[in-house]
């Protein structure tokens, strides 16, 4: 089994971001990073796919990715950011051939993943927020890396595109490595294979969501919380 080897640090001038970052992750698993606001987990998903620069070492499989340049790195590991609004009006199949164009990546294949096959020749200013995400999401795909990293996939969008997305990132790892920045506990709890905790640039805790514990979340989010069984999923109950 391929795996993604990681031991970082990262600072902005004298400010220590991220100390001693390090874990494994392997294909066929959701690996989802929660934390606090400021515990530096946008920042790990930036130097892991090398936008920022960080001290350590990144691995997959043997292969240190650090050391390679862009275009090589890209065949290994791609990124997608929070979504936000395309300002340029490429249709749907255009921006999606962005992804592609670095490792000839299967475009209409990505685009089906997604379900926006049939709507590619639309623009993709005329997306809702949920459906621009969809295609940020078959963008990644269509490079045909095989680790995926996603900032929080899930901000902003209501609960069924929320959900959709979810289902899709659960279904993508059978053949993707994905780890994904969550805000959201109760979409992480339920769709995560395995959960890391940051704070303070630090890993707290790390495990499956079943083992994870009310006074964890109570010392990392400075509230109180329960966490309870509801049809087989936990659910996080805090209150301040």
């Amino acid at each position: 089994m391929r795996e993604l080897s990681v031991m970082v640090s990262f600072s902005y001038g004298e400010k220590k971001v991220l100390e001693n970052v390090s874990f494994s992750a392997k294909k066929g698993e959701l690996l989802s990073i929660i934390g606090p606001n400021g515990a530096g987990k946008s920042t790990l998903l930036k130097c892991m796919v090398g936008i920022l620069k960080p001290k350590g070492r990144i691995e997959f499989d043997s292969i240190n990715l650090m050391d390679l340049k862009p275009k090589d790195r890209a065949k290994f590991i791609t990124y997608v950011p929070q979504s936000s609004v395309s300002e340029f009006a490429f249709t749907i199949q255009e921006f999606v051939e962005m992804g592609a164009y670095t490792t000839r990546g299967d475009v209409e294949r990505a685009l089906r993943k997604v379900n926006l096959w049939n709507r590619r020749r639309e623009l993709v200013t005329n997306l809702s927020g949920g459906e621009y995400q969809l295609a940020l999401i078959a963008r990644a795909l269509a490079q045909g890396s095989e680790i995926i990293l996603l900032d929080e996939p899930t901000s902003n969008l209501d609960i069924n595109h929320s959900l959709k997305i979810m289902e899709i990132l659960s279904e993508l790892k059978g053949e993707k490595l994905i780890i994904a920045v969550m805000h959201d506990l109760n979409l992480a709890l339920r769709y995560s294979d395995r959960l890391i905790l940051l704070s303070k640039g630090r890993i707290e805790w790390e495990g499956s969501s079943n083992e994870l514990k009310p006074e964890i979340l109570e010392k990392v989010y400075h509230v109180k919380a329960k966490i309870v069984e509801i049809e087989g999923n936990s659910l996080v109950l805090a209150d301040i």
